[in-house]
């Protein structure tokens, strides 16, 4: 009688573990997911993010465009392209308002797969009013001061995991190209600047 107790005990258990956290209150996302790479910077940080260039070797190369893009770290960010096929090569370049200063960085993603693989693996996340397990589909590049760039991958805030981080080179910079935004820029980011600064080792 025991044996079949802890038989049966054993076979409920297994059947949880197959249910995923189903059993929790959690449903399984079962809808397409389209992966994507969206593009974030500190708060008060804002960026003018230029193209974003893709380049999956032997398959397909592509560019999206970004634009001013003025929050938030560790966060979605901005939109900036579908990631299909997933990529080994992706380049951002950038020009940071608080610096006026530009910057660029190729990214060279050594295993597209294993990725891929990554971000398909669900965490529980609560979105609409409910507790779901979605992928982490997007691919999230921070730009912080000083040429920072810290990629994540996540499908909200709470289940950002870093995956990598880089650090962009300086190139030539023409900030009268940016002046009226830059004007409008420092009458909202100014004074805080000036009491905060550029914060490099925060990032």
């Amino acid at each position: 009688m025991m044996k079949r107790f802890v038989m049966f005990a054993t076979i409920l258990f297994m059947s949880a573990l197959s249910g995923g956290c189903s059993m929790a209150g959690t449903p399984q996302w079962d809808r397409p997911v389209t992966y994507g790479v969206r593009v974030a910077v500190p708060l008060h940080y804002d960026a003018w993010v230029k193209r974003l260039r893709f380049e999956a070797t032997g398959e397909r190369a592509w560019w999206w465009p970004v634009g001013i893009t003025n929050c938030c770290w560790k966060d979605l960010g901005r939109g900036g392209g579908e990631l299909e096929p997933m990529p080994d090569y992706i380049h951002v370049t950038w020009f940071s308002f608080a610096e006026q200063q530009s910057y660029t960085r190729l990214i060279h993603i050594s295993d597209p797969d294993a990725l891929r693989e990554r971000m398909e693996q669900p965490a529980p996340v609560h979105k609409w009013g409910k507790l779901h397990n979605l992928p982490r589909y997007d691919l999230v590049l921070g730009l912080a001061p000083g040429g920072t760039v810290v990629m994540w991958i996540m499908n909200w805030s709470e289940t950002a995991i870093e995956v990598g981080r880089y650090k962009a080179v300086k190139i030539d910079t023409h900030p009268e190209y940016y002046e009226k935004r830059t004007e409008r820029y420092l009458s909202d980011n100014g004074s805080y600047l000036k009491e905060h600064g550029l914060q490099l080792d925060r990032w």
